[in-house]
């Protein structure tokens, strides 16, 4: 009788393995490389911006900054994310992988999991170069570390966005999808306020707000402008922006592992 204890701790101990082995691809990947470099580029120049802005300049440098490092973080979530599944089955290294006793749902997890390290590497650079900027300009806060901790979360999501259309489908088309989805996650929220008020009907205003509630809202995740602002989150936000986090998070890995799991790869 197999010991369900080993069977988990040989499936912990092969995701903590293709993590690592993803960990370094990623790393490898050139795309990271030159994603991180512009950001950091831009994230040092907006000190320079600041300059432009007289009086304005710590809130200039900040907004600036937390700006590019929420963008490029993204952008390396979707363009290293998309080709997690499908470089594997291009270059045939997946059969090798799965003819091993690993599923597949440990494939998947330990490649959202190696994916999920290098963005953190990538976030704290970011973080680091803005934090020695924002003390140059003597408009340092420790808030910064808070609204990288909600970039962090809205990451999550959008790799596991990537992960499950490369699941399914071609490089491009996950990009293209990642990418939709990204800017829908950032647009929707104005669907109450700016749409919904200005349609004649009311069965076409229920429709917008009923829309609202079915498409992605990662706005939810962002505070950008309250850490700018130093405004304070309502009580509670955290615990919500964790939840929903939580629940996205989950819906897209166990669809990319159904997929993935239907999906012929002879």
């Amino acid at each position: 009788m197999t010991n369900p204890f080993s069977r988990y701790h040989l499936a912990a101990v092969q995701t903590i393995a293709i993590a690592h082995n993803t960990f370094r691809e990623a790393v490898r990947s050139r795309v990271f490389y030159i994603l991180l470099a512009f950001a950091v580029s831009l994230v040092s120049f907006s000190y320079v911006l600041g300059f432009l802005a007289i009086g304005l300049l710590r809130r200039v440098v900040l907004d600036a900054g937390l700006s590019t490092i929420s963008f490029f973080s993204a952008m390396t979530a979707i363009f290293v994310g998309i080709g997690l599944i499908y470089q594997e089955v291009e270059k045939k290294t997946i059969y090798n992988v799965l003819s091993k006793p690993l599923s597949r749902l440990t494939f998947l997890v330990g490649r959202y999991i190696g994916l999920m390290a290098v963005l953190l590497v990538n976030l704290a650079v970011m973080v680091a170069v803005l934090s020695v900027v924002l003390l140059l300009v003597g408009g340092f806060t420790p808030r910064i570390f808070e609204a990288a901790l909600y970039i962090y979360m809205e990451l999550t999501i959008i790799t596991a966005v990537a992960l499950f259309f490369s699941s399914i489908t071609s490089p491009v088309v996950s990009a293209i999808c990642t990418a939709g989805f990204y800017v829908i996650g950032h647009t929707s929220s104005s669907l109450p306020q700016i749409v919904a008020p200005n349609i004649p009907t009311e069965m076409g205003k229920r429709f917008v707000i009923l829309l609202y509630h079915l498409l992605p809202d990662l706005n939810l995740l962002n505070i950008n402008n309250l850490v700018v602002y130093d405004v304070a989150t309502a009580d509670g936000f955290f615990t919500h922006a964790l939840t929903y986090t939580i629940l996205m998070v989950a819906v897209l890995l166990l669809g990319a592992a159904l997929a993935f799991r239907r999906r012929n790869l002879v």
